[in-house]
């Protein structure tokens, strides 16, 4: 339990951190990896950029949430949750935990300029040994219900890619199948996979979240991969065979449906359609009624469409309102990008829950025409592809 002097001092540290906090956190990244190399098999190095959107970018505002909350930790439970996800998709350790504390609080003195033993700094060493400790035990948990379920483990587990599916030119769909012929645990759709793909002579090991694009009692999981041009890990996939061998962490995330909502949507953006696409199919399995869903796919064109033809079975079989909006060609239920007013005809019901995903300009934008057509905050549930952060406004 921290001190109201300590409570106070790392409250003080607000404005600081506000103005310097991407500084600092890109401090702390430099020094975290040059004085633990090894690391860098954990850690996806891509999200090492500075500048909107990367890892530094995120951590700033995680610490800035922390001190500003330090006093009513309960606000941070769903941010916990979702990084404490993305950890034990990586397989973070207690162990891990002190390392980073160290050049965080080093990084924080050589930023801010403060002498030894500042007060600050020793209210900080405190602050993060109980954050330390709350992600410690979060992670645990997870860890130890993933181990227990049927069909579960712990760290990372050999999978045979078993078949390779071309979605589109660009996305390909990779069926995964435990090496040991063992069972595999259960999953909510919406959820994502750790996969390690292993670094050859001196590369490190990349490891990345990959959404599940189907869901049911298969005995393989399913993930989607579009061949990013700067995304090392995924055209190393991109460059596998079936046959190949690649580890996997057990299935984690909170990108999930609320089976409470009187109704549900979902709004994709090229390969975001990866977890709406589980979604979907969890809910009308789980006896969502059809009337209750409506679905928005949105690509570039005809083309591009991912699941093209397991959305139209599923438009015959169940009655789903399937729309698309292609930014060209024809085929389309919208040309171009989605608007206020074409939004605002299709989605009638106000109560709805929305779910979507797609590239960050895309879910910033359709966040802001959402909220501007009656839905709020709480009724929208998004996942981000990268770095734990919120939606930046737009205009």
């Amino acid at each position: 339990m921290l001190s109201e002097h300590t409570i106070a001092t790392v409250k003080s540290t607000v404005p600081l951190l506000a103005e310097n906090g991407q500084a600092i956190t890109q401090e702390f990244y430099k020094r975290l990896f040059a004085n633990n190399p090894d690391l860098q098999h954990i850690f996806n190095m891509a999200n090492q950029r500075s500048g909107g959107g990367g890892q530094s970018s995120a951590l700033a505002d995680a610490v800035f949430a922390y001190a500003k909350n330090i006093d009513q930790i309960e606000v941070l439970v769903p941010a916990v949750q979702r990084i404490a996800s993305k950890h034990a998709s990586i397989g973070i350790e207690p162990k891990h935990y002190p390392i980073v504390g160290e050049n965080l609080i080093a990084a924080i003195k050589d930023v801010l300029q403060l002498p030894d033993n500042h007060e600050a700094l020793t209210a900080w060493e405190e602050a993060y040994g109980v954050l330390a400790q709350i992600f410690t035990d979060t992670e645990e948990s997870m860890y130890s219900e993933k181990e227990a379920q049927p069909g579960g483990w712990r760290g990372f587990r050999p999978f045979t890619i078993d078949q390779i599916i071309e979605a589109t030119p660009e996305v390909k769909s990779f069926y995964l199948k435990p090496n040991d012929g063992g069972d595999i645990c259960a999953y909510s759709g919406g959820q994502y996979l750790g996969i390690k793909l292993t670094g050859t002579g001196d590369s490190y090991d990349e490891i990345r979240q990959y959404s599940l694009s189907s869901w049911g009692t298969e005995d393989y999981y399913r993930i989607s991969v579009k061949a990013e041009t700067q995304g090392a890990a995924s055209q190393q996939l991109h460059q596998c065979v079936a046959g190949d061998t690649v580890e996997l962490s057990a299935p984690n995330g909170q990108f999930m449906l609320n089976k409470d909502a009187p109704k549900h949507v979902f709004i994709s953006g090229g390969v975001g359609i990866t977890p709406l696409f589980s979604m979907l199919k969890e809910a009308l399995a789980s006896g969502i009624s059809a009337e209750n869903v409506q679905f928005v796919e949105c690509c570039r064109s005809a083309e591009h469409q991912i699941f093209h033809q397991e959305l139209a079975e599923l438009q015959k079989s169940s009655g789903l309102d399937l729309r698309r909006a292609f930014e060209f060609g024809e085929g389309a239920d919208w040309a171009g990008y989605l608007t206020a007013d074409i939004l605002d005809k299709w989605l009638t019901d106000k109560t709805a829950h929305v779910y979507f995903c797609g590239p960050m300009p895309f879910m910033s934008a359709l966040k802001g025409i959402l909220n501007s057509i009656g839905f709020t905050d709480d009724q929208l549930h998004y996942e981000v592809f990268g770095p734990t952060t919120e939606l930046p406004v737009t205009h």
